[in-house]
């Protein structure tokens, strides 16, 4: 049995594995991080480039909320029930594997 553990030891290098372990956190924060959704990115990928909508909102600060809030409106009449259907099975999916991980266990299917 010894014989084993010498050469699982002489194969293993505890530094290349933590050094591995290191490089799957760092990949995870990145992937986090571009999880992220905020306004300028949305509106960054949707506006063309050659429209400076920054300046557009800094010009007509009321135009600007007007626009947006008849556009939610809008979406918000016609994809309502599709967009909160969406929000809620998110919303569960996260309560139960927040309460799983209270509980330590498996005691939810999802």
């Amino acid at each position: 049995m010894d014989r084993m553990t010498e050469d699982l030891d002489s194969v293993v290098d505890d530094s290349v594995v933590d050094d591995d372990f290191d490089a799957i956190d760092d990949t995870l924060d990145e992937a986090a991080a571009a999880r992220r959704i905020d306004a300028d990115s949305i509106l960054d990928s949707l506006v063309p480039g050659d429209i400076d909508w920054r300046a557009t909102v800094r010009r007509h600060p009321m135009s600007s909320v007007l626009g947006v809030g008849l556009v939610g409106y809008l979406v918000g009449r016609t994809k309502g029930a599709t967009i909160m259907a969406g929000l809620t099975a998110a919303l569960s999916a996260a309560m139960m594997r927040h309460l799983s991980d209270v509980f330590e266990g498996d005691f939810f299917d999802y």
